[in-house]
């Protein structure tokens, strides 16, 4: 459990930080929004990640 999910996380962070890099328009506002905005959703979604790798993870390693 503890490789997958560092794994995951890196590949969601980065995922998600190319793309509101990538999107970003209006100068320097607009690059504080991108960040701001990137922060943001990667918070959540990994959040969200964690809840269901770690209840798979601990169905399938037979954790109790």
């Amino acid at each position: 459990m503890g490789l997958v999910k560092p794994l995951l996380f890196g590949f969601i962070i980065a995922t998600i930080g190319c793309y509101y890099g990538m999107t970003a328009r209006g100068g320097t506002q607009g690059v504080g929004r991108a960040t701001t905005q990137a922060v943001v959703w990667a918070s959540v979604v990994i959040l969200v990640t964690d809840f269901f790798v770690t209840k798979l993870l601990i169905s399938v390693l037979s954790y109790r």
